[in-house]
């Protein structure tokens, strides 16, 4: 993936998986920290399943892991956040 789409897809899956978590919703303030969180989550998927060799850049493997990883740790974040 390149810079602008870590950016756009990390940015919007975070606040997406951050969004449908079942719990209270998200204030305006908040949506800082989860799309940055899911922007860092991306990239180090994208990084380490290259640096491994599970996929090359641009496959569809790397697409589906960023979205599958983050989304997770977005909802870890979420459920052991302290509110």
């Amino acid at each position: 993936m390149s810079f602008l789409a870590f950016l756009i897809f990390g940015g919007s899956v975070g606040l997406i998986s951050a969004h449908f978590y079942p719990k209270k919703r998200l204030k305006l303030k908040d949506l800082l920290p989860y799309s940055l969180a899911g922007i860092v989550i991306s990239f180090l998927v994208s990084f380490f399943g290259q640096t491994f060799g599970l996929f090359s850049s641009g496959q569809i493997l790397e697409w589906l892991g960023a979205l599958v990883v983050t989304v997770l740790l977005v909802a870890c974040l979420r459920a052991f956040a302290k509110k």
